[in-house]
């Protein structure tokens, strides 16, 4: 069974409101073990209307609409019903009764407006709504072939969500009988590597009838590779998954680094707390990501001592030891770094990561950028240099990344990345 989520509203198209409703609801349906193939957003338009329902009653087994369901005559949900599948709109008097005591309760005369609100396309069912004067409508057609069952629901969110528990969830239970299992996720988290090189160690992994499914997605240089599966229960979904998780894991190694949500910082942060070791943090020329990261991330307070960031090489040695930077970066000059932040955060771990000698020369040349990270742990020096290149926009959490990840390695006892 598949799914399409219709978002209905001027507001959307024209970038002026977040269609949040539409992710909501496809996470609900996910959850009922229904796929979402398509998200349509359509404006206060009636031929538009009518177009985006008949085409979704030919696709789609569930079709959720949210919003057009007020009193104003921009509201055309119900009129768009009525048209596509030939369907006129029929009075239902307990339903205008409803909006009659609603308006009662709260000390205010119902506009006539309003009673548009208690017309329902023939044959449709209603979906009460407790809090507002917006029924549902429920609505199954045929179509070439495909019987698709419509709910439509009031745009605002609070009324939908509670419209969509009590009253929608059971009537798609109902539909989906015993056979049904949500659909389930997991998701592995990967730095190191680009896209089409995962694609070239695991060249079957993400064709389209696999089963699970496994998903790729990038996010300022780490990849998510995503499981989904059908499953009554977490650990029948657990052993589907198994043997998917041990081919990606024999393929990719320790380039895999989380699960779930885990970004590097999380899990840099868990292996300093499972050593009991303290770190701070020295950037260059690439901006505080690591440093706000790592703020961010640590809620206990206890292994992460700070930072500090500064726009050059050279003032960050001025600031530190006094003396001016006249070379390019080297080992050396990043280890006297890393010991003097350890001195002055009183840290076992030091990190010292950035660009030599600008991120804004470098790509103003359209060059890759030597970047260059040093993890000081006690007496000992993990130094790390390499080439990147990229958008402005990714360059630098991908240069922070590769000092986490060095920071990872480290205290993980992993070899460093070539």
């Amino acid at each position: 069974m598949q799914a399409e989520i219709i978002a209905i509203g001027d507001e959307l198209i024209s970038g002026q409101r977040l269609d949040t409703n539409s992710q909501w609801l496809s996470g609900q349906l996910a959850s009922l073990g229904i796929q979402t193939i398509r998200h349509t957003t359509v404006g206060d338009d009636l031929e538009g209307n009518i177009e985006a329902l008949r085409l979704a009653a030919r696709r789609a087994q569930v079709v959720v609409l949210s919003g057009g369901l007020g009193p104003t005559l921009d509201d055309l949900t119900r009129q768009a019903m009525a048209v596509a599948f030939d369907r006129p709109l029929e009075l239902n008097a307990e339903s205008l009764e409803k909006i009659r005591q609603m308006f009662r309760k709260r000390n205010r005369d119902m506009p006539e407006r309003n009673q548009i609100q208690a017309h329902f396309p023939q044959s449709s069912l209603v979906i009460d709504n407790p809090y507002g004067s917006a029924p549902g409508i429920d609505l199954t057609v045929e179509a070439n072939e495909n019987t698709a069952r419509f709910f439509a629901l009031p745009g605002v969110p609070a009324e939908m969500k509670q419209m969509w528990h009590e009253s929608v969830v059971p009537r798609i239970e109902e539909m989906l009988g015993d056979s049904r299992g949500p659909l389930r996720f997991h998701s592995l988290k990967i730095f190191g590597i680009g896209e089409s090189d995962v694609e070239v160690r695991l060249p079957t992994l993400i064709e389209r009838a696999r089963q699970p499914s496994v998903g790729i997605t990038v996010s300022r240089a780490t990849i998510t590779l995503r499981i989904a599966g059908r499953a009554p229960t977490e650990s029948d979904f657990q052993q589907l998954i198994a043997p998917t998780v041990d081919e990606i894991h024999a393929a990719l190694g320790d380039l895999v680094f989380g699960v779930g949500e885990q970004e590097l910082q999380h899990v840099v942060l868990d292996a300093l707390r499972a050593e009991n070791v303290r770190m701070a943090t020295l950037e260059m020329g690439a901006a505080s990501w690591i440093g706000d990261w790592m703020l961010a991330a640590n809620g206990d307070g206890q292994h992460f001592a700070g930072s500090l960031a500064f726009p050059t090489l050279d003032s960050a040695c001025h600031w530190l030891t006094g003396q001016p930077v006249v070379s390019d970066m080297d080992e050396a000059t990043c280890a006297a770094l890393a010991q003097e932040v350890q001195r002055r955060f009183g840290v076992e771990l030091a990190l010292v990561s950035g660009i030599y000698p600008s991120i804004e020369r470098m790509l103003s040349q359209d060059q890759a950028v030597p970047t260059f990270h040093a993890v000081a742990f006690g007496s000992s020096l993990q130094f790390l240099r390499e080439e990147l290149g990229g958008h402005p926009d990714v360059l630098g959490p991908r240069i922070a990344k590769s000092g986490l990840d060095a920071v990872r390695r480290v205290l993980l006892r992993l070899p460093q990345r070539s």
